[in-house]
């Protein structure tokens, strides 16, 4: 598994910056619980579409379903920029082969 394709979304009000990240898989329950670790994890799986949202410690917001081939993630005001690389290289680490 590994991102395809990183696509920015459309500005939020706050100065915030939102993400989409695409994969040629789709995002596994464990892809997310090793995501989360560290954060805070709120899981849905009995919602027909198994919904889950994370809080990393760095503030990002990561939100998405398993099986899905993307998540969005929205980057704090504060320090965007090294919260979307300190991201980006945590997923690549990640990142089942």
């Amino acid at each position: 598994m590994r991102v395809i394709d990183i696509q920015k979304k459309e500005d939020c009000f706050d100065g915030s910056m939102i993400f989409e990240y695409w994969f040629d898989d789709g995002f596994s329950r464990q892809l997310m619980y090793t995501l989360a670790e560290g954060g805070k994890l709120q899981f849905f799986p009995d919602f027909t579409r198994p919904f889950f949202k994370i809080v990393t410690a760095g503030g990002v917001h990561i939100k998405g379903i398993i099986g899905d081939l993307s998540i969005e993630a929205l980057f704090p005001l504060t320090g965007k920029w090294e919260r979307k690389d300190e991201f980006e290289k945590r997923l690549a680490g990640i990142m089942p082969s």
